[in-house]
């Protein structure tokens, strides 16, 4: 699947070329911010994208006068995905208003900060409540923003933890592998605010100054903001000259620690499985020029990556981290480090790991201190999350392999659903309720979100019958789907820290906003190590739903996937799950069945 149109919106420019020159000559984007900053009582040390320079460029780019500006409506957040989408199809020209074009977003939180009232335009269109949620829905914005280039398709949504914008590039690559599509627009993108920085300060994980990835001295990680995209295209053979195709991905895999929803894996379980999956094919382990890591700089993400990569046979790959050129921007992590990478590369170049010094690691991994020569032909990005998930993708450079990526069909035949299950609740109560008739013994239950609760009963259902249950096992995917992602959790977090006076984050409700923790939750009840992913819907979408259940058993290791319809906010309490299965069964697993199942 070739790279054919890049784009990075952040502190350290608007164009990827701009960005990659800055990260050659070692310059960071990261400053310190004083307290005040988003209204926040304590300092913090991030990487902020230049808001007028993003207005001046985008007013640039797209209005043609004060009067003719299609500004009106959008927030910051959105006009840099829309300005970083135009300037990588300046390289890539294709038509994006094509049918056969589809636009991923991958978010962790897209508009969070409108649900702070003092962040809504007075009178404006998210100044109500009603308004500023309807601002707030991750659906919404990717809407609009397909909208804008009147792009025919729906919008395929990755909100999946920090490792998104990998699983973005995954869904990506199935989609044009599978014939959906000729060409796919994967978009990422985060911008800070008081919610998400008194989020990460309640866990006490940031740090005070430049970030140390892999260092011995390391104490925390920095945050930033960035809009990335990444065009990629399906066949080689549907370009023209104009198109230099330098990249191309190989494979990827998001692969679960089913260990803890917070914590990394001690022994990096779920990042060496998905390295292992990635290398296994073609034995790709000695041609490796080196591993982008996740690199957070935090004490227990460097260790457990350290851990993988070693348990991977990848001892001597040289492994740097960008998070202290860029801090960590989130849902547009895995893009904008994959586009710096293949830059990188496209010089036969191995980036340093700024800020770093030496490691404490008690079997050593290769961390360069200065930019070096490298010929070999892959390189390897890494990404690790909330809710145990972990990703790993293997980039190649087309120029040095002289091999034409074309589409690998694959055909997903005979999937039947095994079994499935429908609840529905008006009410906290009743969710305790059910779950007390199940006479369950899992004292956690009482601690997870109302999303966890609904997957939790739903999957115990599911597997109650299942005699190899709590067996450890890979070959289980885990596919979530809802409308209002993690919007019941923000709200009550928001109250958290909405006035001076009663300034509290909590860090057990910050956890949990992410809507793709309740896949972690089942994944370490039922000890399942296969792949875990969210996606967002602005309704129940038996299409979707169908196609990304296809799609993921192109992954070898799967045989079958739990996947569900959850949805928690307001008077809305319900779940939809099924296990699908490969093989013969009564119930084919189609659209037109799970409209039936749903609406039953």
């Amino acid at each position: 699947m070739d790279v054919i149109g890049t784009n990075i919106i952040s502190a350290l420019g608007f164009t990827t070329n701009e960005n990659f020159e800055n990260v050659k000559r070692s310059i960071s984007g990261i400053k310190h911010y004083d307290a005040g900053t988003f209204d926040l009582p304590e300092a913090f040390v991030a990487s902020l994208i230049d808001k007028e320079r993003l207005n001046n460029e985008f007013s640039t780019a797209f209005c043609k006068d004060a009067m003719h500006c299609v500004s009106t409506n959008l927030t910051d957040l959105e006009k840099a995905v829309i300005l970083s989408v135009f300037t990588a199809n300046k390289e890539a020209q294709i038509d994006l208003s094509n049918n056969k074009t589809i636009f991923i977003l991958s978010t962790t939180k897209g508009n969070v900060d409108l649900l702070a009232p003092s962040n809504s335009p007075k009178g404006g269109e998210h100044s109500s409540l009603s308004g500023r949620l309807g601002g707030a829905y991750l659906w919404k914005t990717a809407e609009l923003i397909a909208d804008f280039f009147k792009n025919p398709n729906t919008p395929i949504i990755v909100s999946n933890a920090c490792i998104s914008g990998s699983a973005a590039q995954i869904v990506a690559m199935r989609e044009l592998e599978a014939g959906n599509y000729d060409y796919a627009v994967v978009a990422g993108v985060d911008f800070l605010s008081k919610f998400i920085i008194s989020g990460f300060q309640s866990f006490k994980a940031l740090s005070p100054e430049l970030c140390r990835p892999f260092d011995k001295d390391r104490c925390g990680l920095n945050l930033g903001e960035a809009a990335a995209t990444i065009i990629f295209s399906r066949d080689t053979r549907l370009l023209d000259t104009r198109h230099k195709t330098f990249f191309a991905l190989v494979n990827g895999a998001i692969r679960n620690d089913a260990n803890h929803i917070s914590a990394p894996s001690r022994t990096g379980e779920g990042s060496y499985r998905a390295l292992k999956y990635i290398l296994d094919e073609k034995g790709f382990a000695s041609h490796v020029s080196f591993i982008n890591a996740h690199g957070t700089a935090t004490p227990y993400n460097d260790a457990m990556e350290a851990n993988a990569i070693l348990r991977a046979g990848l001892e001597n790959a040289p492994v740097n981290s960008l998070k202290a050129f860029f801090g960590h921007t989130l849902g547009a992590a895995g893009i904008l480090e994959s586009i710096i990478s293949m830059k990188a590369m496209e010089e036969n170049r191995v980036l340093k790991s700024l800020n770093f010094e030496e490691q404490d690691f008690e079997n050593q991994i290769n961390i360069p201190k200065e930019n070096h020569i490298s010929d070999k032909k892959y390189f390897i990005k890494m990404l690790s999350g909330f809710g145990g998930v972990n990703a790993a993708l293997l980039f190649a450079d087309r120029r040095q392999l002289d091999v034409r990526y074309e589409t690998k069909e694959f055909q997903i035949s005979n999937l039947f659903i095994k079994r499935h299950i429908k609840l529905s609740f008006k009410n906290s109560k009743e969710i305790t309720g059910y779950y007390h008739s199940l006479q369950v013994d899992y004292p956690k239950f009482f601690k997870m979100d109302g999303l966890s609760k609904l997957g939790f009963l739903a999957s115990e259902m599911i597997f109650r019958e299942d005699k190899s249950r709590f067996n450890p096992r890979e070959d289980i995917a885990i596919i979530c789907f809802n409308r209002s992602s993690s919007l019941d959790i923000d709200l009550q977090y928001q109250a958290t820290i909405q006035e001076d006076e009663n300034y509290f984050p909590s860090p057990s409700l910050f956890v949990y906003t992410l809507p793709n923790i309740v896949t972690g939750e089942i994944s370490i009840r039922n000890k399942l190590y296969g792949e875990t992913s969210c996606y967002i819907c602005k309704e129940f979408d038996s299409r979707q739903i169908v196609e990304t259940v296809k799609n993921a058993f192109s992954d070898k290791t799967i045989t079958a996937v739990l996947t569900a319809w959850i949805e928690y906010f307001e008077e809305k309490h319900e779940v939809f799950m099924a296990l699908v299965e490969k093989g013969e069964g009564n119930m084919e697993f189609s659209e037109k069945q799970l409209e039936i199942l749903y609406n039953t």
